[in-house]
């Protein structure tokens, strides 16, 4: 692909350098919706926010949800931005197919998976892309389950204050939403809205390209 590597999509610095880095690594926002709060599930605290266990609102019952801020794209990325506004990855099983995309995550992130007890929990990856080096968070609103769809809002969160430096890089943000409901989900069906305010429905049954 013509893109940014993987590398220069994360770490790029085309305008602001590495001082437009540092001023982007705070760990974000907790989730909208009133779903925040620290869970405590993975070693990296500050990068996790945890659903406060009640009802997303819709869907076919309660649902409770955790996010941990995985800090760098898995897919490669092997993605068009032009074409999709990301990818999402369902998990299911501790040891399913979905974990591949994991193989070489950030240790965090591969212990946030562990700790989640599948028998009455899933684990969605996503993926998104925006126009700074500070469009490096995912965040969700509207987790629901609808007729065994996972359903959620994913946005990608620039910088909140306008006095921020943030380097002119095309970079791909990452996170992992786990939710927890009865039932669970078999499918997920996500709206994502990308760092150009530019939003499309995005599916697991997609797939992830090859890298």
């Amino acid at each position: 692909m013509s893109e940014f590597t993987r590398r220069r999509a994360i770490y790029g610095v085309a305008a602001g350098g590495v001082a437009a880095l540092a001023g982007c690594t705070g760990t974000g926002d907790p989730v909208p919706g009133g779903n925040g709060s620290d869970d405590g599930d993975a070693t990296d605290a500050g990068n996790d926010t945890d659903g406060d266990g009640g009802d997303d609102g819709g869907g076919d019952g309660e649902v409770a949800t955790a996010v941990h801020q995985v800090g760098e794209p898995l897919s490669g990325p092997a993605w068009d931005r032009t074409q999709r506004r990301g990818i999402c990855v369902l998990i299911t099983e501790a040891n399913g197919d979905g974990t591949r995309i994991l193989d070489e995550a950030p240790e965090p992130a591969r212990e946030f998976l562990a700790a989640t007890d599948f028998s009455e929990s899933v684990v969605c990856y996503v993926e998104s892309v925006g126009p700074t080096t500070c469009h490096d968070e995912v965040a969700f609103d509207g987790v629901g389950i609808e007729d065994g769809t996972l359903v959620a809002d994913a946005t990608v969160q620039g910088a909140e204050d306008e006095d921020v430096a943030c380097g002119e890089a095309v970079t791909y943000s990452a996170a992992l939403l786990r939710v927890t409901s009865d039932p669970l989900p078999e499918t997920a069906r996500l709206s994502v809205t990308d760092g150009w305010g530019e939003t499309g429905t995005v599916r697991d049954g997609d797939g992830v390209p090859d890298r």
